[in-house]
């Protein structure tokens, strides 16, 4: 016989701890993801509350949305991660939600009682976990561009972004623009939007000069083949402090003078970039519409009303100082 869904809502923590044969304190702590309960404990209790269906009243437990980071990222905690998980933290708790950010998401997110995830960074041991998630709690990715199937994704125009970088190099007369990232899903957009401006200019699509790079490789050795073969603009995409590291070793390490011997294009480094010298021209990205349109969104899917589109792309501009 099928559950009656409003006896469901009715339940409470003591009906839980009554059948789960511990205190209602530690249902309490389990549904608040606090500590000083025993994971077998937790676990017992969870299962347990997910199988009643059980709903806390909105005046007894705030909504709380674990923020999901990894921990192999080096920008975890500065750079693009750490902003974009900044961004997402204020529009939650403008909307008075609370926030948890599991150190480890793969050991601690299954074992959480949570109402949603905000996916910032997501390799495929954590994409596979999110995958099982999704069946109990709304998932919302930031920034994905494969495997997008059915997920809600909020993210910005990585294609757009390349586009208007080889554009802004050409119509300052650059005749060999170079592309420099690490080899990732958002890297690949934009490098297609790069390589499509090369096209519409009837430019030659020169592989060697568009570099895609595995996670982790020194950009050094790559800044000085791109050089070697005359490259004379380079965009090095990212929030997370990529271009800073270029800019730099062109000017002190290759003692190149910007823009005059190469023009460079970077992504945007609040407070960071207006400061380089020279101050960098950059791709800004919508962190703080896009954390909006994010919670937005995760108020619905948690409410149960309907989202009007599933995918949410924004778009980016370019914001031009001195280095291109």
């Amino acid at each position: 016989m099928a559950r009656n869904p409003d006896k469901a809502k009715r339940l409470t923590i003591y009906d839980v701890a009554r059948l789960a044969n511990v205190s209602p304190g530690t249902v309490s702590r389990v549904l608040n993801n606090k500590d000083r309960v025993k994971p077998e404990t937790r676990k017992h209790v969870l299962e347990l509350a997910r199988k009643l269906g059980l709903r806390p009243q909105v005046r007894a437990r705030r909504n709380e949305i674990a923020i999901v980071t990894e921990s192999a990222f080096r920008d975890r905690i500065t750079g693009y991660a750490g902003a974009m998980s900044s961004h997402l933290a204020f529009a939650l708790a403008r909307r008075n939600m609370t926030i948890l950010q599991p150190p480890d998401s793969i050991e601690n997110l299954e074992d959480t009682f949570i109402d949603g995830i905000f996916a910032v960074t997501f390799l495929p041991p954590l994409l596979e976990m999110l995958a099982r998630l999704e069946k109990r709690v709304p998932v919302v990715y930031i920034d994905l561009f494969e495997n997008v199937g059915k997920r809600y994704v909020v993210r910005s125009d990585h294609e757009q972004s390349g586009y208007l970088a080889a554009r802004h190099f050409l119509t300052r007369g650059r005749k060999k623009p170079a592309f420099l990232s690490r080899n990732n899903a958002p890297s690949r957009e934009r490098r297609a939007g790069f390589v499509r401006a090369l096209r519409e200019a009837g430019l030659p699509i020169r592989e060697e000069l568009l570099l895609l790079e595995p996670e982790g490789a020194p950009v050094r050795p790559s800044i000085d083949r791109l050089v070697t073969l005359g490259a004379d603009a380079l965009f090095v995409p990212g929030a997370s402090m990529q271009a800073v590291e270029a800019l730099h070793y062109l000017q002190c390490g290759l003692k190149l003078r910007i823009p005059q011997d190469i023009s460079v294009i970077g992504g945007e480094n609040e407070g960071v970039s207006e400061s380089l010298i020279p101050p960098l021209t950059s791709i800004v990205e919508p962190a703080h519409e896009m954390a909006e349109a994010a919670a937005d969104l995760m108020e619905k899917l948690i409410s149960g009303k309907p989202a009007a589109q599933r995918v949410i792309t924004l778009p980016v501009r370019l914001l031009n100082r001195v280095s291109a």
